[in-house]
């Protein structure tokens, strides 16, 4: 049986635990996965649920406090070592058991699979419906390096189902990944949005396959949602990250035609962040000119990168 890492984040969110933490219960006792939880809010009632129904369960909480989105997955990553496959997933997250089951066996199958994911859908949690309605059917992206979840809020009636194939990359709300890769798993600067485009954007690079599976494997609450407070914090950190995943991974092989897409746009959207967030522009400013980018490994060539881009 492969060896399966279950990693969570917390923050406060034990209202959502007590729905999803059933299915990882069913996922630890019948797949044998090592279950995993980084609480980032320090909150004491989360700890003492999981101490009294979730024993089993490893709960975690990093010296620093809340060390970010990305940070927690590397860190679950680096003090579990020896497994095959990593299942990360939020704690708005309700997960399809036998679909997770059934792309750990393909993936099993399929050693060239590097992440996979399902069909995930929206989930109303307040009237506790899993809805038919699209969250993600994976990442898309356009030439001029906008990213959009494919097929969000749309009804899911198959539309989709004979190019599920067409993608970009995966949402960081769930995910399947062979552990394959040294260093960090996430870009730790990134404290959350935007990390898994990111991820995305690497594993593109390396010519790893990624897959969408048909099945509904998930239904997500999204509770990064409304509030001013919440908008401002959104938008501000996916602003800069934005900014650091194109350092990361854009390449001046793309050619003059697109360089000069990605250049009006991104010239647009800071115009835009001047107007109407302009404390959003100066951070996004300090993150373009002072941190440096990590330039991702690259094993293909730009034209084949270009082929997942709209």
């Amino acid at each position: 049986m492969p060896k399966l890492l279950v990693g969570l984040t917390s923050y406060n969110d034990l209202p959502y635990l007590r729905e999803i933490l059933p299915v990882l219960e069913d996922i630890r006792r019948n797949l044998g996965a090592e279950v995993v939880v980084m609480d980032t809010a320090w909150n004491d009632e989360v700890r003492d649920y999981f101490k009294t129904q979730y024993p089993d369960f490893h709960y975690l909480r990093h010296e620093d406090g809340n060390i970010g989105f990305g940070a927690s997955y590397n860190e679950i990553l680096r003090k579990f070592t020896g497994f095959d496959y990593f299942l990360l997933v939020t704690a708005d997250v309700l997960l399809n058991y036998g679909a997770v089951k059934k792309f750990l066996n393909e993936m099993e199958k399929d050693k060239e699979i590097a992440m996979c994911a399902g069909k995930l859908h929206y989930w109303d949690f307040e009237k506790k419906i899993k809805s038919e309605k699209i969250d993600s059917l994976g990442i898309c992206a356009a030439k001029r390096h906008y990213f959009y979840d494919r097929g969000q809020g749309e009804k899911d009636i198959g539309q989709y189902d004979e190019r599920l194939e067409d993608f970009f990359g995966l949402t960081g709300a769930v995910m399947l990944v062979r552990i394959v890769e040294h260093g960090p798993f996430f870009d730790s600067r990134m404290w959350m949005y935007k990390e898994d485009i990111d991820l995305s954007y690497r594993m593109r690079w390396l010519g790893k396959k990624i897959v969408m599976f048909p099945e509904v494997w998930g239904w997500h609450a999204r509770t990064a949602g409304g509030g001013s407070k919440k908008a401002h914090y959104v938008i501000l950190n996916s602003y800069k990250n934005h900014i650091l995943m194109l350092k990361n991974n854009f390449s001046f092989g793309f050619g003059a035609v697109l360089i000069c897409k990605v250049f009006a746009y991104e010239f647009a959207k800071a115009v835009y962040m001047l107007l109407l967030h302009p404390s959003i522009f100066f951070e996004g400013m300090k993150t373009l000119i002072f941190t440096k980018g990590q330039s991702s490994r690259r094993l293909v060539s730009p034209k084949t990168i270009m082929s997942y881009f709209d």
